[in-house]
């Protein structure tokens, strides 16, 4: 299996690269600035798990598919979207850090302030990061467009519709973040339901809903059977979400590639933290608040707050859903009759999402 993992992500790897190098060829009429953009952008898309263009490989295996290029063309495209989400996330965030190195967007704002040009770097930053962002949306395209164009035209049509729904939906639980974000600390004790909505939408969607849907769409598999692949990889994807709240809260930065507690200053809404805060005293919300969402907070009132949550049930607590969520998405998995190959290989990735360091 592992073998199978390996492979699979250095053609994923190879196939992004030659994407990109499309891309690069497509924007040099604009003069060498252009690398201002593509520069950044080709250095995010590489790194990380890979676990999306995984989980759809697996699906397809699963239900019988027999043209890698197809599924490696469309794992790429997928991960294209990734880096896409990524770098416009970071915008929206002002994150300084993305995989252990600065942000597309402060690599851009650094351009504009290292050359003295007018006007404010940071927004020039943010403006280039969108566009870096938006590149790599086409670049997304670019590889879709060859998966699909070798697919007979109802699957071509079912694939593509998958995607646009998966792309829609992102983009939507990114505003429904931003929305949950903004509410005053006093909503936060009924904001549950809210919170889990943005993982679903935001996270579990492009995570592993949508890659396991995709996997047996391109394999010609059943509407039946792509929405059982989707209703498991809601439940995954959930899972690994919560995952990366409590990395985000207790991981180690030379681990993450992002520093502790970020979370904490960005004010994101997750459930350890809803637990935390509905579960402490008085005090202990105050030593939250303190923290929470505040850009310039300390380091040590982030601290403060990040021992605040942690001296709660919070962490448990959310092992817990950790736990029945991945065991959800296996139970889904098992009611499907999948290629026994290609089931083990999904149930390997679940292991993979739901019990990591980074």
């Amino acid at each position: 299996m592992t073998d199978s993992f390996a492979t699979w992500k250095a053609r994923t790897d190879e196939r992004i690269a030659a994407t990109l190098r499309a891309t690069s060829d497509a924007v040099r009429p604009a003069g060498p600035s252009h690398v201002d953009l593509t520069a950044p952008l080709i250095s995010h898309s590489r790194g990380g798990k890979r676990l999306r263009a995984l989980l759809l490989l697996s699906s397809y295996v699963a239900h019988g598919g027999d043209d890698d290029d197809v599924a490696i063309e469309a794992a790429a495209a997928l991960e294209l979207f990734q880096t896409a989400a990524l770098l416009h996330d970071d915008v929206l965030d002002d994150s300084d850090m993305r995989r252990g190195k600065p942000a597309a967007h402060r690599v851009i704002a650094g351009i504009h302030r290292n050359h003295g040009w007018s006007g404010d770097s940071d927004s020039y930053g943010a403006a280039g990061g969108i566009l870096a962002g938006d590149l790599a949306l086409m670049a997304c395209q670019r590889s879709l467009v060859r998966a699909t164009s070798r697919l007979t035209p109802g699957t071509a049509s079912t694939v593509g519709e998958l995607f646009s729904d998966m792309a829609d939906l992102v983009t939507a639980g990114q505003y429904a973040d931003m929305r949950a974000a903004a509410q005053p600390l006093d909503a936060l004790a009924d904001q549950e339901q809210e919170i889990v909505s943005v993982m679903r939408s935001k996270t579990a969607s492009y995570t592993a809903e949508h890659p396991l849907g995709l996997g047996a769409a391109l394999a010609g598999a059943s509407a039946e059977r792509v929405a059982t692949m989707r209703d498991a990889g809601v439940e995954l994807g959930i899972a690994f979400q919560v995952r990366d709240d409590l990395l985000g809260l207790t991981g180690s930065p030379a681990v993450t590639g992002k520093p502790a507690g970020d979370d904490v200053r960005e004010g994101k809404r997750t459930l350890v933290l809803w637990r935390a805060w509905t579960t402490t005293d008085d005090h202990g919300r105050a030593r939250i608040a303190r923290a929470l969402g505040n850009r310039t907070a300390s380091d040590h009132d982030v601290a403060d707050a990040v021992a605040t949550i942690t001296s709660t049930d919070a962490v448990a607590w959310c092992e817990a859903q950790v736990a029945e969520r991945a065991a959800a998405a296996r139970s889904g998995l098992a009611s499907a009759d999948l290629d026994a190959r290609g089931a083990g290989l999904i149930n390997a990735l679940i292991d993979r999402a739901v019990a990591r360091s980074a």
